[in-house]
């Protein structure tokens, strides 16, 4: 197993802050989320090789306008998610990632569009926008395929989702959609809410996880809730994972994508990015 930190939690931080932080911790490498016009391809390259570390995978999806949204009833939108979707594999081409995370639907899209309020309406309009976002995947895929690149599907907690979920939906949606080049996505703070038992899942998902973001129960850091990290971590030694554990812990307020930019828990990047991966090679090696 890898340990990594996806960059987003750490708002508009200077890379090279990031990458110090991250070599001084004994951290492999990170995540950078799917902005492609936001780095400089080179000064990545160059901050890699200077520090030492990855590039483990490129987090699509991060931000989440209309415009990315796969599953959309609108086709030119769908156009619109799938060129977004080549600039992230074109991305990771280029700092050297394995993979780019993808998220079926625009989180925070808790509907089908047009929200129906009966229950043959709902049923109806989520299997249509699925196979949508089944169709908008295979082709996203296709372009993957052909750059040796994967496609990692992320179920994420149905109070920011309403189409993929559980681990489940997650391995449910991968079969449809059928292509060597899509594999899944865990994040334990999701898993908490829809997975009755995590380190199941975990099993159930075997050889076709191939990625996986860490937090605890209230998104804090590992240690810091209620998650049951030794049962993860054995259950991970026991599929044989050989991916990355990213660490997305987020300071104790309600919104996420504000946390990250509050000057006052600027002091905590340091700490929580010790505390997980200190936490987390401990299981390891109990599990060893």
């Amino acid at each position: 197993m890898k340990y990594s930190i996806s960059n987003w939690i750490y708002g508009d931080e200077p890379l090279r802050k990031t990458f110090e932080r991250l070599q001084k911790y004994g951290y492999d490498g990170l995540e950078l989320v799917g902005e492609p016009q936001r780095y400089d391809i080179q000064e990545v390259r160059e901050l890699c090789q200077e520090f030492g570390l990855s590039v483990l995978s490129v987090l699509g999806w991060a931000i989440w306008p209309l415009e990315r949204d796969l599953a959309h009833p609108d086709p030119q939108m769908r156009q619109k998610a799938l060129n977004y979707a080549a600039e992230c594999v074109d991305l990771a081409i280029a700092v050297g990632a394995p993979l780019v995370v993808v998220i079926p639907a625009s989180a925070g899209r808790t509907s089908p569009i047009g929200q129906p309020d009966s229950e043959k309406a709902w049923k109806e309009a989520v299997a249509r926008e699925w196979g949508y976002a089944v169709e908008s995947v295979r082709k996203a895929a296709a372009y993957a395929e052909q750059k040796s690149l994967l496609l990692a599907i992320e179920p994420i907690n149905r109070y920011e989702s309403f189409l993929v979920n559980s681990t489940a939906q997650g391995l449910r949606f991968i079969r449809e959609v059928n292509s060597p080049a899509v594999r899944l996505h865990l994040d334990t703070f999701h898993m908490n809410i829809e997975d009755r038992d995590p380190a199941v899942a975990i099993r159930e998902a075997g050889s076709l996880l191939v990625n996986m973001h860490v937090s605890d129960s209230q998104r804090g850091p590992v240690g810091h809730g209620h998650t049951d990290f030794a049962a993860i971590m054995k259950a991970l030694k026991e599929i044989g994972y050989q991916g990355a554990l990213t660490m997305e812990p987020l300071p104790p307020e309600p919104n996420a994508l504000l946390s990250v930019r509050m000057e006052g828990y600027k002091s905590l990047r340091d700490t929580y990015a010790e505390e997980c991966i200190t936490r987390l090679r401990a299981y390891e090696k109990a599990t060893s």
